[in-house]
């Protein structure tokens, strides 16, 4: 019993899960519809319901007054035929009543003796019905109900003369009250149709209304899922909860296609920028091959010129000054090479850490430019952060000053920095002409651009602070931990 309970419940869960799914699946206009229909045919329903059990709840209690009342009615009259032995106006006057309540199956008169002396059936009276007449001396007897293939007859015997003379009886059926009661049913079931049918028309009305602005939304959706913003939709359309709805969906369209637009631009620079960091490869190439061929290649050519010259000299003070001269030309060569490793990458951020390579970038901007620097550093004391967002920092900073000598006019700089326990703030300000942000071209100043870059795979924030005339700030913020390395 358990198991089949189980399995009964599972069932039920189920056909439910199913009929659940069918309906949701169902569109919005045949939902609206089958509500307002169902409302109104199971409003209709039980209106027509009700009704009929009120009518035929008084139905029986009406018909079985009405036999007692129309007995009561034809013993009085029924005396005084009997009293001068008048049988057939008597029958007449029992078939005339017959006919003017439409509802009294029948009627006859039994005499004292028990005959029937007088009745209302036109093929001959039927015995049967004289088993189970009572002859008693109450002036009307309690209603009885008799179940006869023409169906429920309330019949009702009344004495005449209080039962000395005989008896009246008198069979009422209620064809026409029931006659009546199905019409005011069929009455109310054609009312309910009408109210459906224009319930149905006015559902349509408003499906209309409603489902129009919804459809055109789902279109205004697919379109922006096609990657079309140019879709606008017209709160006017509706000022209810969905015009408010196209409201906030003309909003997102606009934030859509600005962030597409955005997202454009960003591709569109990201390829400038891989177009510049490629072409600036090459050229740092060249620039290296250059150097090694014009002044290293020089300088060794010199060297071999200053051995021969040692290898012919004439005497020792001739040899100490070629010696002097090489020493010389070696020493300025090295500076040279190590000028241009340092540039490549200095060996300091790898060996000592950011700290020590900004100060030394710094000394030699300020040596190379002429333009005051100033250094503000926090946090640092016995401290290496990760190699990969020093080369970072390092190379950001290495940027902002570079914008600044070629665009500031700036005489002093400052270079802060400040490490946090899981943060790295720093920034770069001068006291330079300054410049509008917003006016900055990415496509031609990617220094900015790359900056913003490296500090976005960084995961932090770059903030650009600046007015014509007062000089700029970039500052920016960065996790201290790096999941992965850009660099």
């Amino acid at each position: 019993m358990p198991v089949f309970r189980t399995q009964m419940t599972a069932f039920f869960r189920q056909a439910a899960r199913k009929i659940r799914s069918v309906l949701l699946s169902v569109p919005l206009k045949l939902k609206i519809l089958g509500l307002a229909l169902a409302l109104i045919l199971i409003v209709g329903a039980a209106s027509i319901y009700r009704v009929e059990a009120a009518l035929s709840e008084n139905f029986d209690d009406f018909l079985r007054e009405e036999s007692r009342f129309v007995a009561t009615e034809l013993s009085y009259q029924a005396h005084d035929y009997l009293l001068i032995n008048d049988i057939y106006g008597l029958t007449q006057m029992l078939r005339r009543t017959v006919q003017n309540r439409p509802n009294m199956r029948y009627g006859f008169v039994r005499n004292a003796a028990g005959q029937v002396v007088a009745h209302t059936f036109e093929g001959g009276f039927p015995s049967d019905l004289l088993e189970d007449v009572p002859v008693f001396s109450l002036p009307v007897s309690i209603p009885r109900l008799l179940r006869t293939n023409e169906g429920n007859i309330w019949e009702t015997t009344a004495g005449i003369s209080n039962g000395n003379e005989g008896v009246v009886v008198v069979g009422v059926k209620g064809d026409s009250l029931r006659q009546q009661i199905e019409a005011i049913t069929g009455s109310l079931a054609r009312t309910t149709l009408l109210v459906a049918i224009f319930g149905v028309l006015l559902s349509l009305r408003l499906t209309w209304i409603i489902t129009r602005p919804v459809g055109m939304l789902l279109e205004a959706t697919r379109a922006v899922r096609r990657g079309d913003y140019s879709v606008h939709l017209d709160p006017a359309e509706s000022r209810d909860e969905l015009g408010k709805l196209m409201e906030g969906f003309n909003a997102m369209e606009l934030s859509l296609a600005s962030a597409d637009k955005a997202r454009v631009e960003k591709e569109q620079l990201q390829r400038d920028f891989l177009h510049r960091i490629m072409a600036g490869q090459e050229g740092e190439r060249k620039r290296i091959a250059r150097e090694l061929h014009d002044q290293t290649g020089q300088a060794l050519a010199s060297f071999m010129v200053d051995l021969k010259v040692l290898e012919n000299a004439q005497s020792v003070k001739d040899m100490g000054e070629g010696i002097t001269r090489l020493k010389k030309a070696i020493t300025e060569e090295m500076e040279a090479i190590h000028d241009l490793a340092v540039a490549l990458r200095p060996t300091v951020l790898d060996d000592l850490g950011l700290v020590p390579a900004v100060e030394m970038l710094a000394r030699n901007f300020e040596k190379r430019h002429r333009i005051q620097v100033r250094l503000n550093f926090l946090g640092f004391l016995d401290r290496r952060l990760d190699l990969c967002l020093e080369t970072c920092v390092y190379r950001i900073i290495q940027e902002a000053l570079t914008n600044i000598a070629k665009h500031a006019q700036a005489t002093e700089v400052t270079i802060f920095l400040e490490g946090r326990e899981e943060t790295l703030r720093g920034g770069v300000e001068d006291n330079g002409r300054g410049f509008e942000p917003e006016n900055i071209d990415q496509t031609k100043h990617m220094g900015i651009y790359g900056m913003r870059e490296r500090v976005q795979l960084l995961g932090g924030s770059f903030h650009i602070d600046s007015d014509e005339g007062i000089g700029a700030m970039i500052s920016f913020e960065t996790p201290i931990k790096q999941e992965k390395c850009h660099e």
